[in-house]
């Protein structure tokens, strides 16, 4: 029998038969190095004992509900490998539309960009990695964040220089020169969401980066809006990802600020989910 299907096996209790099946494929290719081709052309394919042991702790731990990016120690974002656990967030395929957006606008620009909230440093590392004339720095409260951070630019040859602030002290603003870009995931799911939230998120991702007060729920925008005023050049730009349900606010609380010109865009599954805000 095939070793995928053995896998699948032991995963039917946990998943629907479609990924049960498709974290068997990735659960394999992760602990034999092999691809997904040759895991299913092959029949006559045998684990050792140690590649066994690994997949039945894999198994075990996917049990209790953790997801399986934590379970692997790594997943991708933007076409890059980024190591995650959980002391960061898992990158989500709607933040690489942020990144698209940044991208197509800064093509072939110098300019300075910095990344606010920056987690596993997945957006600040996907555009210096995209952008060659731009300088990026990123910045995150959590220094438990900032060793995974620094250790995937490491990882992925991206030179991005990260550093520990608080966007929501009233000095974090004096400590930054001009810039032209300021990009931010911050926190924005209200605590009153918690309980449609699915247990792999909420008992193994960091809490801090996910959760702002049901009475603020703008808390992190307002911040980081007054920062932009105050730091961006002259037709600088701020981009933001949002709650979905808060891009109406997030739009009104930036043209109430004063920035001249905000487009909110949706996502693939036509969510609101973008903002850019460009300063006068």
């Amino acid at each position: 029998m095939n070793i995928i299907k053995n896998v699948i096996s032991e995963l039917a209790p946990i998943f629907s038969a479609n990924e049960a099946r498709a974290v068997a494929i990735a659960l394999c290719e992760h602990v034999t190095g092999l691809s997904r081709v040759q895991l299913l052309s092959d029949s006559a394919l045998v684990l050792t004992d140690e590649q066994q042991q690994q997949i039945s702790h894999c198994i075990d731990r996917l049990r209790t509900q953790e997801p399986l990016q934590y379970v692997l120690g790594e997943t991708e974002f933007y076409g890059l490998k980024f190591k995650v656990d959980r002391r960061v967030l898992i990158p989500r395929p709607e933040t690489e539309e942020l990144v698209e957006w940044i991208k197509n606008d800064y093509k072939d620009t110098a300019c300075s960009i910095i990344d606010f909230c920056t987690g596993s440093g997945c957006i600040a590392i996907a555009l210096a990695k995209n952008l060659s004339e731009a300088e990026v720095r990123a910045c995150d409260l959590s220094e438990e964040a900032l060793e995974v951070a620094r250790e995937n630019a490491k990882d992925n040859e991206a030179d991005v220089r990260f550093f520990c602030a608080d966007v929501l002290s009233e000095l974090f603003a004096d400590s930054l020169e001009q810039i032209d870009v300021i990009v931010s995931n911050p926190p924005y799911v209200l605590e009153n969401e918690k309980s449609a939230m699915q247990s792999n998120v909420l008992d193994f991702e960091p809490s801090m980066a996910l959760f702002v007060p049901d009475a603020n729920p703008l808390l992190f925008y307002e911040a980081i809006g007054k920062i932009a005023l105050s730091r961006l050049k002259s037709e600088g730009s701020l981009y933001v990802e949002i709650n979905r349900d808060k891009g109406k606010e997030t739009v009104e609380l930036f043209r109430q600020m004063g920035f001249g010109f905000v487009e909110l865009r949706t996502d693939l599954f036509g969510n609101a989910r973008m903002v850019k805000a460009i300063k006068n």
